[in-house]
């Protein structure tokens, strides 16, 4: 038997290929277009519904995705228990999820069940019926929520860093307050799914065997659903971002354990050329648990159990940010170990060995996160709010992320992560 050697780390070694499973994309006569990509050998079909309905194009905070939950609270023909149970009989899943800019309804199913279970869902996604009772309901339920959370320093952190950096009315930087609860009607959430929930704010992915009669079916469906246009323009309001003029922001929370910190400016989108060459210096300052960060604060000094930081891409804008949660009693000493790492960046080379194996670890990511339909679709909807092509993208990235130098690096740290231009957030 081979002797293990634990001291030597395992050699490693530059992918040098990209393989992207491409979309088949139909048009359809009412404008959305539907993305088809093949499962092999299963017999399970996913298909997503994408909307532009976050909370962007909302005037409240609580508007979108409180559209978005009460979705399944019942149609015009069915009430919200007959829909999950039946689901539920069929063996399919649901999940909504939103962001900022998009609202998500996700279907699970087997085949043999997929023709029903996509008229289930299509009917609740059109014809919600917005039940005032379970709207009174969703709104305690989240209330009660909102309470617990609002205690907690993360959530207070992560708050004050979107509002300091956007402005508190920019819907980037916007959340929701507990008046928010008293001022929302049901009224509200049937006027914003007519504005929103249309033809031209739709895709549709479909991951499933394209060459099954059930799945071709379906795909017929979909290509005629009855989903409305709108005549009007939409109000894409240019929204300006108004950063706070103070960029130290202590929120006192005596009850707390620990203090949460956050640390972030405005930063380009997915769109942008810099944007792949920063994810490669954030991924080196942060971005992997092999971070300089987590090898700083985490493990030399033992500040934090986890401390990461990311770039944030939304359609019209971004930010970066670093955050952790350390105790009170080294907040300062952690504040001072952090600044240190971005300090480095801007003025020592990242050396080969580093940047090589960073460069591993984001193309080995990169190849996992397009292993299969499945997993090739959640890429795919990352692109639906940039207007670019999904294959072209990330054959790029994938390029860019090779090609780029500890030089170029070095220069955009000094470019992007001045200190000065960050926005600090002590909560605790």
């Amino acid at each position: 038997m081979r002797k293990l050697r634990r001291n030597k780390e395992p050699d490693y070694k530059l992918l040098k290929k990209l393989s992207i499973l491409k979309p088949d994309v139909i048009h359809t006569p009412t404008g959305f277009p539907i993305y088809l990509l093949p499962v092999q050998d299963q017999e399970i079909v996913k298909i997503d519904f994408v909307f532009n309905a976050g909370d962007y194009y909302a005037s409240q905070a609580l508007t979108s995705l409180s559209t978005l939950s009460m979705l399944q609270e019942g149609s015009l023909t069915q009430n919200g228990e007959e829909i999950a149970e039946r689901l539920d009989f069929l063996g399919s899943f649901i999940s909504c999820s939103s962001t900022k800019d998009k609202a998500v309804v996700s279907l699970c199913s087997l085949e043999k069940h997929l023709a029903e279970s996509v008229k289930i869902v299509t009917d609740f996604i059109l014809n919600p019926s917005f039940p005032e009772e379970n709207f009174a309901t969703h709104l305690s339920k989240r209330k009660e929520r909102y309470k617990i959370d609002i205690e907690r320093v993360e959530v207070l952190s992560q708050k004050k860093l979107a509002q300091v950096l956007f402005g508190s009315e920019h819907p980037y930087g916007r959340s929701c307050r507990i008046e928010d609860f008293s001022s929302i009607t049901r009224n509200d959430l049937i006027q914003f799914h007519a504005d929103n929930y249309i033809a031209e704010n739709l895709k549709i992915v479909l991951c499933g065997n394209l060459k099954s009669n059930e799945v071709k079916n379906i795909i017929k469906y979909l290509s005629t659903l009855p989903i409305k246009t709108s005549n009007k323009q939409r109000n894409n309001k240019d929204y300006q971002i108004i950063s706070d003029v103070e960029h130290k922001h202590f929120i006192a929370k005596d009850n707390a354990v620990q203090a949460s910190i956050n640390i972030g400016k405005i930063m380009v989108n997915r769109t942008h050329k810099d944007y792949v060459p920063l994810q490669v210096l954030n991924t080196v300052l942060g971005g992997y648990f092999g971070s300089r960060l987590m090898t700083s604060v985490r493990e030399d000094k033992g500040y934090t159990y986890g401390i990461g930081s990311g770039i944030i891409s939304y359609e019209n804008s971004g930010y970066f940010i670093i955050t952790t949660r350390v105790g009170k009693d080294v907040v300062q000493p952690a504040l001072e170990a952090i600044y240190h790492e971005i300090n480095r960046l801007r003025t020592e080379t990242i050396s080969k060995e580093e940047l090589d194996m960073v460069k591993t670890y984001m193309l080995s990511t990169l190849v996992r996160n397009f292993d299969g339909a499945l997993a090739t679709s959640e890429m795919l909807r990352n692109t639906f709010d940039y207007n670019i092509d999904f294959y072209k993208y990330y054959q790029q990235f994938w390029s860019r992320i090779k090609k780029v130098q500890a030089k170029e690096l070095q220069q955009l740290a000094n470019d992007y992560l001045n200190e000065n231009s960050m926005y600090e957030i002590v909560v605790g």
